[in-house]
């Protein structure tokens, strides 16, 4: 569907966002000059620890914007609320519920969405862990159309994004979401002008990333130190951590890295304690532990537990 040009600025624009990567973009948008004509973020009764809450309130007042908090954003009242604004395109940002078809057809441009992946691969949830975890040595991030599925719309624009050996979510995340704001500096004049791409996903490339839930950092130490070091990097601060027991005091585990030692264990068992770290055997090679906390402990997560050789790390009882 073709739409007549308007001038970028005119261009009236229903945001609804959540998170860092949110929150960056809104006011991305606003500092360009976007006319954003009303806000819907999440209402903070609904965040957790893993969703990376960030409240939008002080931006939301400094620039005098129509908001709502929201829980589902299938409510009518939400959507009622949507058509007084008269939008000409929505845009979605680290929001993970689906919009419902009565809200999607209230902007006659519709939504642009965006997923820190190069859709079709990687759709679902927890992208950015995910790429860590799989050893990627690129990731990317992606603007697409939303429909009803999660994901599956035509694109309008993406790039690639590096992976480098040292990143941990958090650094990975502001490079993804750099790239997501750059994305729509570049595309949103196109959607004003009526000249923007519509590319439809290749299904057959199409993967689906699973949700993760906090139980799920549990350590397998018969994997490999290279496994490991990428599942600790991906899954430390700000998600809940990798962590591994010892006669069922559960251990965090927020950093470490693959360890050049020729000592070798069972895997699991503690090897030695060094003045940087812990080490622990793997399935191959080992792992030095070097940033370490027992759980319920008090502190800032700056330092490491000092285990005993010989000790055996498990899984808690699954393995």
């Amino acid at each position: 569907m073709s739409f007549p040009a308007i001038p970028y600025r005119d261009m009236r624009i229903l945001y609804v966002g959540a998170r860092v990567v949110g929150y960056r973009v809104l006011e991305s948008l606003l500092a360009d000059g976007a006319q954003i004509v009303g806000v819907l973020t999440l209402d903070e009764t609904k965040a957790t620890a893993t969703t990376a809450y960030t409240p939008f309130d002080k931006l939301v007042q400094h620039h005098y914007l129509e908001v709502r908090k929201f829980i589902n954003l299938r409510d009518e009242e939400i959507t009622a609320w949507a058509r007084e604004l008269n939008p000409d395109l929505g845009i979605v940002v680290g929001v993970s519920q689906l919009i419902g078809e009565d809200l999607l057809a209230v902007p006659p441009r519709g939504f642009i969405g965006m997923h820190p992946t190069l859709l079709p691969e990687g759709r679902g949830r927890a992208p950015i862990p995910w790429a860590l975890i799989k050893g990627l040595a690129r990731t990317g991030a992606s603007l697409f159309y939303c429909d009803s599925q999660a994901d599956t719309g035509d694109l309008l624009a993406q790039c690639e994004v590096p992976v480098y050996y040292e990143d941990v979510s958090a650094t990975l995340g502001s490079r993804t979401d750099d790239a997501v704001i750059e994305l729509f500096r570049g595309n949103l004049p196109k959607l004003a002008a009526g000249v923007a791409p519509r590319i439809p996903q290749d299904e057959c490339r199409a993967t689906v990333w699973p949700l993760r839930r906090p139980e799920d950092g549990v350590i397998d130490w018969n994997r490999s130190a290279a496994d490991l070091y990428n599942w600790v990097r991906a899954l430390t601060h700000p998600y809940p951590g990798a962590f591994s027991f010892y006669r069922g005091r559960r251990l965090n585990i927020w950093s470490a890295r693959e360890s050049a030692d020729c000592r070798r264990g069972q895997p699991g068992e503690v090897l030695a304690v060094l003045p940087h770290g812990v080490l622990v055997a793997c399935g191959q090679g080992s792992l030095l532990l070097t940033n370490t906390t027992w759980e319920g402990d008090a502190g800032d997560d700056t330092g490491f537990v000092a285990l005993q050789p010989g000790w055996a790390l498990d899984a808690g009882g699954s393995s």
